[in-house]
């Protein structure tokens, strides 16, 4: 049986994570009366339920870390992240909350200089701009009403760009599998004090919805990771944006949710600038090594 060149597999495998990620955010969407705290501790329980096997394959061995302060923020980070991450699919549209969050990879490149001691030329720093040009064409301030639920979905992008940076960093001494491992434990540790009070029983349907939602968060990462180990960062990336058709196509089927010329073109100038910046970075990159 004939094998399946690498670079179709991680094009497959990326499409499966954006496939996966686009479900994910539908059933938190489709739960009705579930505390966000509660969520983000169920989606921290997935987390550790996918480590499990390997720390019992491993053994203690993946405990250990050499930059628990690290670890201990990108826990942090998470819980955050995912939070603003989840309220935002629950209030605005599936394919706005999807587009709000590309904007992570602008964050991304508007916080490597000062963090991470990266130089950002002008084109990237040009791509920025633009991609938060197209935020604006999104969000229309002085037409449509600012309020909490866009708000956080931007900061939780922020927060998401956080997440990147502290994951760069510990990826030059960690194993994927401690990081993985230590996230579900401060994002655990972090929500169930918040979550307490909303530990009650949400109904059958609630219920499968998160268990659902909390294991597929992990697999999307898992297939996304995959994907990159097949094939070039700056090749791959790009393909994660038909999660975007994914969240159009199910906010209309679904939800009864409509797509405006505003929302097309704000996503255009969002999508079109992440994937510039994505392949500038690789190629400079590539120049530099």
């Amino acid at each position: 049986m004939p094998t399946l060149a690498p670079m179709t597999q991680a094009v497959l495998l990326a499409v499966a994570a954006a496939f996966i990620f686009n479900l994910e955010s539908t059933l938190v969407k489709a739960m009705t009366g579930v505390p966000v705290p509660t969520i983000v501790f169920a989606r921290s329980l997935g987390q550790l339920a996918w480590v499990a096997p390997l720390l019992i394959t491993v053994g203690p061995e993946l405990l250990r870390t050499k930059q628990m302060p690290m670890q201990a923020l990108r826990g942090a980070l998470s819980i955050v992240c995912w939070g603003l991450y989840y309220i935002g699919f629950l209030h605005l549209t599936l394919a706005t909350a999807t587009v709000l969050a590309f904007t992570s990879v602008l964050f991304v490149t508007a916080l490597a200089g000062p963090l991470l001691g990266e130089q950002v030329g002008w084109r990237r720093w040009s791509a920025t701009l633009v991609g938060f040009v197209g935020v604006l064409l999104v969000a229309r301030p002085g037409t449509l009403p600012i309020g909490w639920p866009l708000i956080a979905s931007l900061v939780s992008a922020l927060f998401s760009a956080g997440i990147a940076i502290t994951t760069r960093k510990l990826a030059r001494t960690e194993r994927t599998g401690t990081i993985m491992l230590y996230i579900g434990l401060f994002t655990t540790a972090g929500t169930l004090p918040m979550a307490w009070s909303g530990l009650a029983w949400h109904g059958w349907e609630n219920t499968v919805l998160l268990v659902a939602m909390a294991l597929l968060g992990p697999a999307g990462m898992h297939l996304w990771i995959s994907s990159m180990r097949l094939a070039d960062a700056s090749a791959i990336a790009p393909i994660s944006y038909v999660r975007l058709l994914f969240a159009a196509a199910t906010g209309v089927l679904f939800f009864n949710e409509g797509i405006d010329a505003w929302l097309v073109a704000g996503a255009t100038l969002i999508v079109g600038s992440a994937i510039y910046i994505t392949k500038r970075g690789a190629a400079k990159a590539r120049a530099t090594a």
